[in-house]
């Protein structure tokens, strides 16, 4: 086994401990000062460097309902924010048939409007209803 230098063990701790000081990492290898600060200008550019590459990558975010249709808002966060969301209420004022229905048709109502209104958000909004209506469906 090869044996390793006294600076390739500071790179590798600076590498593995970024937040370490250049003191701390002197003494601990008892090595010159103005060594470790160059290997630590090193090893914080390299760092950088593939902060930069990793930032620069395209993110793909994939639309996923969460398990209930309650904890989901497309398009903000004005519902959830309110003490009660305005479905709930509808819930407990209207009939299970009533609401099956007020659930259906913001739904068709979406997806008529989507390609000339809200585009993919709505075709979303539209999804949004159904995943409730489906679990309307399913508690019954």
């Amino acid at each position: 086994m090869k044996k390793m230098s006294k600076s390739a063990k500071v790179r590798r701790y600076f590498t593995n401990n970024p937040l370490a000081t250049p003191k701390e990492v002197g003494e601990k290898f008892a090595c010159a000062m103005p060594i470790v600060y160059a290997i630590r200008k090193e090893v914080m550019k390299d760092v950088q460097e593939q902060n930069a590459t990793e930032m620069s990558k395209p993110t793909h975010v994939e639309f996923k309902p969460s398990n209930r249709a309650d904890d989901l808002q497309v398009g903000g966060d004005h519902y959830k924010n309110m003490g009660v969301q305005p479905w709930k209420a509808m819930e407990s004022w209207m009939t299970p048939e009533q609401f099956a229905g007020f659930l259906r048709g913001n739904a068709i109502k979406y997806l008529a409007r989507c390609d000339v209104k809200g585009g993919l958000d709505d075709i979303k909004k539209a999804k949004h209803y159904i995943d409730k209506l489906v679990e309307v469906r399913e508690d019954d």
